[in-house]
């Protein structure tokens, strides 16, 4: 495991993440932080919990949305091939795991 510093909403948090992970992790971290900085911008220092609470609860929206537009794709009436869908069901739960360890490792700090 290894560990990396990351920097959300002016603070600094250590999250562990696999070998060979850490660049993405940080990639990660800045769109999070982005994130919670368009929430400040939109409704100020509101408190760390519910400012990482509310800026998650948008990406899990982002999420939900590229998956009904993944099914929209697989219900239609020009099928995907089974290579393809295959693919990005396999992207999205990849997303959606990873989202829940992040979320995961900041209750934790």
């Amino acid at each position: 495991m290894s560990e990396v510093e990351i920097r959300v909403n002016g603070r600094e948090y250590k999250v562990t993440c696999e070998e060979g992970q850490e660049e993405r992790l940080q990639r990660i971290a800045a769109y999070f932080d982005k994130r919670v900085t368009n929430m400040v911008d939109d409704l100020g220092q509101i408190g760390d919990a519910r400012l990482m609470l509310l800026s998650a609860l948008t990406i899990c929206d982002e999420l939900f949305e590229a998956r009904e537009t993944a099914q929209d794709y697989e219900n239609a009436g020009d099928a995907l091939d089974p290579e393809t869908v295959g693919g990005a069901s396999r992207a999205i739960e990849a997303a959606a795991h990873r989202v829940s360890e992040m979320a995961a490792r900041l209750e934790d700090a």
